[in-house]
């Protein structure tokens, strides 16, 4: 192999492996002595779910944890391998599988919304599409407001990865393009089973409390 597919497999490894650090999971068992997905309604090791059941200084502390873990394996990748060769997108998607399918918890992980902020904010030299990414998010959650949260979050993201294959058919950054692309695959077959697709009676009653 040569040394750019070398470079490309070890930012691919070095992302995985941060992304894997459940710090969701990490940070109440360490400061609370508290299990997160045991005590969350939907067993999320996420940063919402920190806030809600550990506190929001906790919570915060994941959230920065979390964004950094894809801002900086993909910030240091930028710098060697170049985000416009297509085998970047590797380097984009590798903390995101990282902690969506964590290999030591048999692809038990979260539903990978930070890290992928933050993957795209170690991008964002090269491309803006963070901020389409944030936008969507507003859209369906202040505009037109799609519930649960797992249900948008698929929304978000397959519109997302429609929205980066047009822009790489008008000339994008390959490497961006198609890394958004596998992103938003991952987010959103991460987040599908709890999507509640075809359930929106059943999840309202639990939702109110009703029987």
């Amino acid at each position: 192999m040569n040394r750019e597919l070398w470079e490309v497999l070890f930012f691919m490894a070095v992302g995985y492996l941060m992304g894997s650090v459940l710090f969701g999971r990490i940070l109440p068992k360490h400061f609370k002595d508290m299990d997160i997905e045991k005590v969350s309604a939907d067993h999320n090791p996420g940063t919402a779910n920190v806030m809600k059941y550990a506190g929001i200084p906790l919570g915060l502390l994941c959230l920065v944890l979390d964004i950094g873990k894809g801002y900086l394996p993909v910030l240091w990748a930028a710098s060697v391998v170049g985000p416009v060769r297509l085998l970047f997108a590797g380097v984009m998607v590798a903390p995101v599988l990282g902690h969506a399918f964590p290999f030591w918890r048999d692809g038990r992980g979260g539903k990978a919304i930070a890290v992928s902020f933050g993957v795209l904010l170690g991008v964002l030299r090269y491309s803006e599409s963070v901020w389409l990414l944030a936008a969507l998010y507003l859209f369906f959650s202040l505009v037109f407001v799609i519930r649960p949260n797992e249900r948008r979050s698929v929304y978000v993201f397959v519109l997302f990865g429609v929205v980066s294959a047009v822009f790489l058919f008008f000339g994008g950054l390959p490497g961006v393009c198609v890394g958004n692309m596998l992103i938003a695959g991952v987010v959103a077959r991460r987040n599908w089973a709890d999507a509640r697709f075809g359930q929106e009676k059943e999840w309202e009653r639990e939702r109110t409390g009703d029987a």
